[in-house]
Formats: C-alpha cells, structure tokens, sequence
C-alpha cells in the first residue's frame, strides 16, 4: 500500500475504535473525583469520633441532660404548623428562654431543618414548622448554647403524637 491509501494516523477508525474507551474512562473518572471532592455528605447529627478504625460516640450533652434531669414531650400540628414542647427539670433546674429544635433527616445533612421554639410560660415552649415532615426522623431539643440536648428517634405519623424526651 502506498501513503495515498492509508492516510493520516487520526483518520484511522481501529486507532479510535481503541481509543474511545480510555478517553471515556479518563473523562468519567474527572467526573466522579471532582464529585466526590467537592460534595460533602454531612449525614451525622450527634457527636462521633473516630479513633484509629473505631467510632466513639461523645455522650458529653446527653448526660449533662441526664444530669440536670431534663425530660419532656414535643407535639407537632401539621394543621397549624405549630410546634409545642413541655420541658420539665426534676431538679429545679432553670430553663432557659429559648430552645433549638433541630429535626434531622437521616440520610441528608442538606435536609435538617432548625427550628427555635420560644418559651411561654416556665417549662413551655412554641415555634412555628414551615416545612412538611415526611418519613423517619432525629429529633434533637438542646439550648443555644448548646449545653446538654435531648434526642429522640421519631417515626410517622408526626400529627398530635407527643414524642417523649429524657426520662419520663
């Protein structure tokens, strides 16, 4: 064969025909490594830490609750999108002014949603839900300062169903 018949080396289809599939790699390799860099999966809402391959959960806030003799219920109404809570201190515990509610998808930190209830009267407690709740959730009752926290895990249906906190 003669220069003429062949041509140039990239208009040879087996040259792309071997090609293409290490192109296809390379580029969704990019892909995956940009993706997996730049997003963060944010899932754990409590405290953990990992020690060599172990993970150790810090149950520092929960005591201190424990400690303080908190407990309490949170209702929701999916009617009027309120929230209530009754917080109770088996020692005579000051309660303070404002609470964080924090209800936590379990799979998405990008899906928590924060809530501030504002007290009432002594040991009551009110904030307004502006999403709608759907499926298994975390519930986590703490102070801004986050001194302590309560934790509850709840299941549907959230409508008028008190969910219980601490021990009660």
């Amino acid at each position: 064969m003669t220069d003429q018949q062949i041509g140039p080396w990239y208009k040879q289809p087996w040259l792309w025909f071997i090609l293409a599939p290490l192109i296809a790699t390379v580029l969704y390799s990019t892909v995956y490594i940009t993706a997996s860099i730049v997003t963060n999966d944010g899932v754990v809402l409590e405290e953990y830490t990992k020690k060599a391959k172990a993970f150790h959960k810090d149950n520092r806030l929960n005591e201190a609750a424990r400690k303080l003799g908190l407990s309490g219920t949170l209702r929701f109404d999916t009617m009027t999108s309120d929230i209530n809570a009754e917080l109770i201190s088996a020692k005579g515990e000051p309660l303070p002014e404002q609470l964080q509610l924090t209800i936590g998808h379990p799979t998405k930190a990008s899906l928590d949603i924060n809530v501030l209830l504002h007290q009432l009267k002594p040991g009551h407690y009110a904030g307004e839900l502006k999403n709608t709740l759907q499926g298994n959730k975390k519930l986590i009752i703490s102070p801004i300062n986050n001194e302590w926290q309560l934790i509850h895990e709840a299941e549907p249906p959230y409508d008028q169903i008190p969910f219980t906190f601490g021990n009660q």
